[in-house]
């Protein structure tokens, strides 16, 4: 079969032939109909997942849709694990997906936007669950620009948010945020301190925030926080604007941090979250831009993922 296959770290993959996996234990086999690019599959590439280097070479991409390749066409989204450590991934023409993460498709939905939705949409759901929020109150999603954000801020607004503020850097998708539901935004600009930021959001929020969706992690999270009403909550889930952030005692007084990812989470909850994202986008409540590119371009696509595209970028393994 044609796969993208990782040969060695800091090189993206390539496309290349590769034996048709055989199934185990747990496992069962699928034909990939589109496969999604997320940072995860970078970080694994580049050695900077928590787990360590991969073992190379290996196929990358951690989900996907297609169909059984049993013979029966059923269509459905599924999840590759251990991949780079002893497993391959989805971005081949056939991948072993975890029989346990199967969850059927309905005919209505396409296959890019059903792909697009997993790991992103139960991410951001999620994170609002976390937060445990409650009706009325003011949502900060921090990264508003990215895929993540975008599916963030419409949750939000679909969990009852009072108050919705987008915060990112590009001012085309702000106002894009805007058109998803935000109320207020804050642009990220170079240079702003930690202080400037705190009154940002606290202008954004009308006096404060209650909820911090948080993908960006260093001195913005911190910020974020520090704008929090008292009972404030951050759900930190991943760490593009850096690796490190300082909570002093007095910002954590009466508020939370708290991290999530779904690397973790409970097989049934993503699977439950995910079944009411497709029921949302079907009835036109939920959208996501994404762009298909074909497997022979999962070079550009790489480089596009690493620049952060702000928008979900899948694989067809059948496009030319």
């Amino acid at each position: 079969m044609r796969a993208a296959i990782v040969r060695q770290a800091g090189t993206p993959p390539e496309v290349a032939e590769r034996d048709a996996p055989a199934p185990g234990e747990g496992q069962t086999l699928v034909r990939v109909r589109a496969a999604t690019l997320n940072p995860v599959d970078l970080h694994i590439a580049g050695g900077r997942f928590f787990t360590g280097p991969p073992q190379f070479p290996y196929v990358p991409g951690g989900e996907g849709v297609g169909t059984l390749a049993g013979g029966n066409g059923k269509r459905v989204r599924f999840e590759c694990w251990y991949v780079g450590y002893g497993g391959d991934g989805s971005l081949g023409e056939l991948a072993l997906a975890a029989t346990e993460s199967l969850t059927e498709l309905p005919d209505e939905i396409d296959d890019a936007l059903a792909a697009a939705l997993g790991t992103v949409g139960t991410t951001a759901w999620l994170a609002l669950e976390r937060a445990q929020l409650s009706e009325g109150e003011t949502v900060l999603v921090l990264g508003a620009t990215g895929a993540i954000g975008q599916v963030a801020v419409q949750a939000a607004r679909l969990q009852s948010a009072g108050r919705v503020i987008a915060a990112g850097r590009n001012t085309e998708r702000l106002e894009h945020a805007r058109e998803l539901g935000a109320d207020a935004v804050v642009e990220l600009r170079d240079g702003m301190g930690r202080h400037e930021l705190t009154a940002a959001f606290r202008e954004a929020g009308s006096g404060g925030v209650d909820v911090v969706v948080d993908p960006l992690f260093g001195e913005v999270a911190a910020a974020a926080l520090e704008a929090g009403n008292p009972g404030a909550r951050l759900v930190n889930i991943g760490r593009v604007a850096g690796t490190e952030s300082v909570f002093t005692p007095a910002t954590l007084r009466n508020k939370a941090a708290i991290g999530l990812s779904t690397h973790y989470s409970p097989v049934e909850e993503k699977k439950r979250v995910y079944r009411v994202l497709v029921d949302l986008a079907l009835k036109g409540k939920l959208t996501l831009e994404h762009e298909v590119l074909p497997l022979d371009e999962i070079g550009q696509a790489w480089s596009m993922q690493a620049g952060s595209p702000g928008r979900k970028l899948i694989i067809d393994p059948a496009a030319s």
